[in-house]
């Protein structure tokens, strides 16, 4: 949430309409705030990583500071990934079923375990466990370990948040891509023993023994 309210919308409002970037001439005369007003939210906005400066330019007969918008100020702008994600996966779904859906999610995150394999060379099972917990954290869940049943060498993993919750409840296949990503880190079958989309208070996964 922005600090300074409507007022510094408006500022990074105008900024997302000019690309380009505006100066702070061309701001006070499109807002109608007064030049220190104007200065006032910039300087916070640039403090805050929302705006930055670019190349000046002349305006009204000297140059002027030009200000842009950074990817997190437009990120401050409201997004519909989860409609979008829906979409594709409907599309995804009648195209090739659902056990095809299910067989897609878990291939894709297999796929994607390979950006974060490099974390885990030179770890012990044990420690890539641990790892993995920091990485699904990093990616917005709510991870950690817990002990696993006697004569298990491994932890489980439990999270109490889902960052598909919504897509997931309507597609339950999306819970493949957890278990091909885990199972692509730890190069072995993975269990989800427990789901919040079932009921459960938490998602838990275990990894099986190598055969």
């Amino acid at each position: 949430m922005l600090v300074g309210g409507d007022s510094q919308q408006q500022v990074l409002r105008r900024l997302l309409e000019h690309k380009t970037g505006m100066t702070v001439d061309e701001l006070v005369d499109s807002i109608g705030l007064s030049r220190s007003a104007i200065n006032q939210h910039l300087l916070v906005l640039e403090r805050e990583g929302h705006i930055e400066q670019v190349t000046a330019r002349k305006t009204k007969g000297r140059p002027g500071r030009v200000y842009v918008l950074t990817e997190k100020g437009t990120n401050t702008f409201p997004k519909k990934y989860s409609w979008f994600s829906r979409v594709l996966i409907q599309a995804l779904e009648r195209s090739v079923g659902s056990e095809g859906l299910a067989k897609y999610m878990f291939d894709l995150g297999v796929d994607m375990s390979a950006v974060a394999i490099p974390r885990l060379v030179g770890k012990n099972r044990a420690e890539r466990v641990d790892e993995i917990v920091k990485i699904m954290n990093e990616t917005g869940f709510s991870a950690y370990t817990v002990p696993g049943k006697k004569n298990e060498k491994l932890p489980r993993i439990e999270c109490k948040n889902c960052v598909y919750h919504d897509l997931s409840k309507e597609f339950t296949a999306v819970c493949r891509f957890d278990i091909g990503f885990l199972s692509g880190l730890m190069g072995v079958e993975v269990e989800h023993e427990t789901c919040m989309q079932k009921g459960e208070d938490a998602c838990r996964f275990r990894f099986k023994a190598p055969s």
